[in-house]
């Protein structure tokens, strides 16, 4: 299997993770460094107690995000420090089979002015790979805080 490249990027690093047993079992990395457990939330009807996929693509989302925020911020001269809070909601209509995420990430600047934190996030939220990749799929909603 060889991930999609976009024209005219280099491919700089890729990860790859192997999922056994779905929402009930593990998703390991080819490297070992990642090796979780997941289980399916009571929510979701399942018993909870460990991870599962929408935990993790907020974690990697909030990453992301944080990275790119930094970014921005240390080019600008802006104070870096930042908490970035990323949400992932599965959602379902009434159809069988009928599933969507939504997405929502809320940085809290604490040393910079309300005006500068919103100019950062706001040209973090165009940078961050992540969003770019959610916002090219009409499907998917991201809100910005």
């Amino acid at each position: 299997m060889d991930s999609a490249t976009a024209p005219d990027y280099e491919r700089l690093y890729v990860a790859r993770a192997t999922s056994r047993g779905g929402r009930d079992d593990r998703v390991v990395s080819d490297d070992g460094a990642l090796d979780v457990a997941l289980k399916a939330p009571p929510e979701l009807g399942g018993t909870g107690g460990a991870s599962n996929p929408e935990q993790l693509m907020a974690a990697a989302y909030a990453a992301c995000f944080h990275s790119a925020l930094t970014l921005v911020a240390s080019r600008q001269g802006v104070d870096p420090e930042a908490d970035v809070q990323a949400e992932v909601a599965l959602l379902k209509r009434n159809r069988a089979d009928d599933y969507r995420i939504a997405l929502a990430v809320r940085a809290h600047m604490p040393n910079v002015d309300r005006a500068t934190a919103e100019r950062v996030v706001g040209q973090a939220f165009d940078e961050c790979p992540y969003t770019t990749a959610f916002r090219e799929n009409t499907e998917i909603n991201v809100q910005v805080t």
